[in-house]
């Protein structure tokens, strides 16, 4: 009895074989009497299929390619800002030209053409079977890309998923990148009457860099915060009445300040911060800083710039150093970025150096997705250029939100910032790290798991023994206990020397821009250090920080900058 089952299940097995052999083999025959054919691809990378699939769509001599996703009834519609572009792709062989289509998310229709020769960038390697059809295998290379391409003549159709690897002369099966990128055909259904594949109308036509520039951007959202305004010392005094989307100045004039209407939704984008600055008279590097200032306690640093004493204090050495540190009544500004200015960009550009070429203005672009929490609905956005020119310095500032998978976001609370903003209208330096640490206490109402200290710290002031050319270090402690301890320092100043028309050339061949500093380089960005704390229970807790000074003659001749938030981690990471 189980020989007599086993060999009825070897039969059925062979039959099943050999019927599906048969079935891939007949697609010659199946669409012998077709006036058109839909193909379906599938495709995956290293072995993992990836959901949907695309359906191209063979008419005569013309061919339309749609995406297919599948539905996923557990998403709510999207909103408006958040709508993708609707593509599409084609082709015409007899005018041998392939077009892209897209409807943009704000109605607006673009197209581009592509004309193509038969064959062209390919070189045939072997031959192959798909489906049960003769293919021919040729070859191609895209950007270090290395490109398969089946194709068959077994059937008297053609059409292509990727016009862009090439248009070869017959129906591509299959499209192989670098090996492990698979596009293949899945099946193939015969249509038993031809039908107008190409749109009725194309829209605004560009070339075919602008169109997908333009469908790249179609999902970024840009707020415009500054446009090319001026930054310099002239005094200015933050008024007593604030408009919403009126510029302001403070600080002496070396703030720039606004009040903007931000995404209300961030959790799906990815946010940077887009500063372009220029000298329009200050030949020096300055520290600039891009910030956004906190309104969920009693007092703000629109307080401290309205009258720095209003604002809490920390006192060191018989010195009371207003606006530094977070507590209960008072939040410091939150700081976005921190750049530095090169020296004299643009202004200064005649001055002539063999084998430089200076830039127009410097583009400082960094990612500011961590602090996305804060980055949604009103608020206040300041940037600030320290110096003492009445001309100063040319700034603009977007924030760009970029279309992303939905991510974790971080609470963000705001422990300290000592960077000088209010330096120009009479803030003393804060030099009290040559005998004390800069402490600063806080309190959570909930555990928090994974946090991190989102630390930024730069040195500043004086040759020789000053922070700015040497390297100290930085200590941390968390409740009293060390948790890292480091010297920041940057080595690759030399790379911006393009940045930095009038920084001077040396007798030894440098420049000053070239050297070495504390964790920063002119006509740069400096990077945060992400410090992780590990779980924090609810209730009290420190943040300690030590950076040793130097003391010159009775004089302190350096600076010790840094600002710290506190990052707790409220939401899971998953990976797709």
């Amino acid at each position: 009895m189980k020989r007599t089952i086993l060999k009825d299940v070897g039969i059925g097995l062979c039959f099943l074989l050999s019927t599906g052999t048969i079935y891939a083999q007949n697609y010659p025959r199946k669409v012998k009497n077709a006036q058109g054919i839909e193909v379906t691809y599938q495709s995956n990378y290293k072995g993992r299929v990836r959901p949907g699939h695309l359906l191209m769509t063979v008419s005569g001599d013309r061919v339309s390619l749609t995406n297919v996703w599948p539905e996923q009834n557990d998403r709510p519609d999207p909103r408006p800002e958040d709508k993708t572009p609707v593509t599409g792709s084609y082709i015409d062989y007899t005018t041998r030209q392939a077009y892209r289509r897209a409807e943009l998310p704000n109605g607006q229709v673009i197209s581009a053409v592509t004309p193509f020769e038969f064959g062209k960038g390919f070189t045939q390697t072997g031959e192959g079977k798909h489906l049960g059809m003769n293919c021919k295998i040729l070859r191609t290379s895209i950007n270090s890309n290395t490109i398969e391409v089946w194709y068959t003549n077994d059937i008297p159709f053609r059409g292509t998923p990727q016009a862009n690897v090439g248009v070869p002369d017959g129906l591509v099966l299959r499209v192989v990148r670098n090996g492990d990128m698979i596009q293949e055909a899945t099946h193939i259904t015969p249509l038993k009457k031809g039908k107008d594949v190409l749109p009725q109308s194309w829209g605004k036509s560009m070339d075919a860099a602008d169109y997908q520039y333009t469908i790249n951007q179609s999902g970024v959202i840009t707020i415009p915060v500054f446009d090319q305004q001026s930054i310099c010392f002239n005094n200015t005094k933050l008024p007593e009445v604030l408009k919403e989307g009126v510029q302001y100045s403070a600080g002496g004039g070396t703030i720039l300040l606004k009040k903007v209407k931000l995404p209300d939704y961030v959790k799906n984008r990815t946010v940077f911060a887009e500063v372009v600055q220029y000298s329009d008279g200050d030949a020096y590097d300055r520290t600039g800083s891009v910030f956004l200032i906190p309104e969920s306690k009693r007092l703000s640093f629109l307080d401290a710039m309205r009258d720095l004493k209003k604002v809490p204090s920390f006192h060191s050495e018989n010195m009371d150093y207003h606006g530094l540190i977070s507590t209960a009544e008072y939040d410091v500004p939150l700081e976005l970025m921190r750049f530095f200015t090169g020296f004299g960009v643009r202004k200064f550009n005649y001055n002539k150096v063999k084998g430089q070429d200076w830039v127009d203005s410097v583009l400082y672009k960094m990612e500011v997705t961590p602090l996305a929490e804060k980055l949604e609905g009103e608020a206040w956005i300041g940037a600030y250029i320290g110096n003492w020119d009445a001309k100063g310095h040319r700034l603009s500032l977007k924030l760009k939100y970029y279309p992303d998978e939905e991510h974790r976001v971080y609470n963000t609370l705001p422990l300290f910032n000592t960077v000088n903003y209010l330096e120009q209208a009479g803030q003393p330096y804060p030099i009290f790290m040559r005998q004390d640490s800069l402490i600063v206490k806080f309190t959570l109402k909930e555990p928090a798991k994974n946090a991190r200290l989102y630390y930024l710290t730069t040195g500043h002031g004086g040759w020789g023994g000053g922070d700015e050319f040497n390297q100290k270090p930085n200590t941390l402690y968390l409740d009293g206990e060390k948790v890292i301890s480091f010297v920041p320092w940057r080595d690759d100043c030399g790379t911006y020397r393009n940045w930095n028309p009038c920084s001077g050339n040396f007798s030894n061949g440098l420049s000053s821009s070239d050297l070495s500093r504390s964790n920063w380089c002119p006509g740069t960005v400096t990077n945060p250090e992400y410090i992780y704390l590990g779980d924090l229970e609810a209730g009290e807790h420190s943040i300690t920080v030590k950076i040793p000074q130097v003391l010159l003659k009775g004089k302190v001749i350096v600076i010790g900058v840094s600002r710290v938030h506190l990052f707790i981690n409220v939401n899971s990471f998953v990976l797709r």
